[in-house]
């Protein structure tokens, strides 16, 4: 095993695993709030790219101002999801939100299909020669994608930790009920972290895009992986999402290329395995006090 090859395949896996990251990290915070895995959360990213290509092509729109758009479209789907279906049924069992959930996704990737088609698209991004550091080599648009990574984690990390905004949801999220009589503005938290959590989902699949063609399955293929980040990483836990989605990204680019591609997923979750038998609550996650 070539040294040089191992650390090469390191780096490529830390830019597959910062976009699973902002896909997952919406996912879990969204579930840590509304206590539901959202199936549909994967499709925003489908739709944010999708959104950005054609402001970028049919509006002739510079990219960043296309990406900008596509995310706060994304973002704007995202709360009217939850304030016409999921808030609805917020009452009902998990069950009965998740099923909701699946038949939002279905309707979104439809839509993609039924207005870009299901060939294959790419945004019209310059081919950019990758950075040289001795034996090893970056994209531009991986540093970018890590760069946007930590970016958007940090900021996530100071506002949940020294906002009031941040307050409000932990408070809302470890008991709404009594959050509601201390005079938390439930409803606004939620919705509020419905956006953002949309908007995350957005970032990620534009980035996808960047490295890999546009199809109606774009975010599909980021279903498993960002799950996976949430329960290793601990579920709620932002750190240990960045944590859990860029082991994901390097445990999947080792099989890769010294397995076979197809076994990233196998390889990926023989590694959820090996640490939920060590650790059940995953890395960052705390273990619930039996009451």
């Amino acid at each position: 095993m070539s040294l040089r090859l191992f650390i090469q395949t390191i780096i490529d896996g830390i830019s597959t695993g910062a976009i699973v990251a902002l896909v997952a990290v919406g996912l879990s915070l969204v579930f840590r709030i509304s206590r539901f895995v959202n199936v549909a959360h994967v499709d925003l990213a489908t739709v944010g790219a999708y959104v950005t290509l054609l402001c970028a092509t049919s509006l002739a729109l510079p990219f960043g101002v296309a990406a900008a758009i596509g995310i706060v479209v994304v973002a704007v789907i995202g709360y009217l999801s939850y304030a016409l279906i999921y808030r609805r049924l917020r009452h009902e069992r998990a069950i009965t939100l998740i099923i909701a959930s699946v038949g939002v996704a279905f309707f979104l990737r439809y839509l993609v299909t039924f207005i870009w088609g299901s060939n294959q698209l790419a945004f019209d991004v310059p081919l950019l020669r990758a950075y040289r550091f001795g034996d090893f080599r970056i994209s531009p648009y991986d540093l970018l994608i890590i760069a946007t990574a930590l970016a958007v984690f940090l900021v996530l990390h100071l506002v949940l930790r020294y906002s009031a905004f941040g307050r409000s949801l932990r408070a809302v999220s470890d008991n709404p009920s009594l959050a509601r009589v201390a005079g938390v503005p439930t409803e606004r938290v939620i919705a509020i972290m419905w956006f953002i959590g949309a908007g995350l989902a957005g970032v990620g699949g534009i980035l996808l895009g960047i490295k890999a063609v546009l199809t109606p399955y774009l975010g599909w293929q980021l279903l498993l992986p960002a799950f996976a980040a949430v329960i290793l990483g601990g579920v709620g836990s932002v750190g240990g999402t960045l944590a859990g989605a860029l082991l994901i990204g390097i445990v999947g680019e080792i099989a890769a290329v010294y397995w076979l591609p197809t076994y990233r997923i196998a390889a990926v979750f023989g590694v959820i395995v090996v640490v939920l038998l060590l650790r059940p609550q995953g890395l960052f996650g705390t273990k619930a006090v039996a009451k």
